[in-house]
């Protein structure tokens, strides 16, 4: 089975020369870095309010507290080992 070939148009050197490109901003504006800062901020602020909220759910369960107690205990013991 032969392939089919495509005829294809030879490219030629073209003789124009290049456009100028001028750089029109070197970054971002300092208002959009604001913006930016200003989420980051809302985002920790928010990230930092769900972990308070998990912490004083995991304290104010006293068989959960129980148990933790006792696996830093066995960690304490297993690092007491090694040094």
């Amino acid at each position: 089975m032969a392939k089919k070939v495509m005829p294809v148009e030879k490219l030629k050197a073209s003789k124009a020369k290049p456009v100028p490109v001028r750089i029109v901003s070197e970054g971002p504006s300092t208002s959009s870095y604001k913006d930016y800062e200003a989420r980051e901020r809302k985002y920790r602020a928010e990230d930092a309010l769900r972990t308070i909220k998990e912490y004083n759910k995991i304290t104010s369960d006293k068989t959960l507290m129980k148990d933790v107690k006792q696996m830093a205990k066995s960690q304490m013991n297993d690092l007491k080992k090694l040094c």
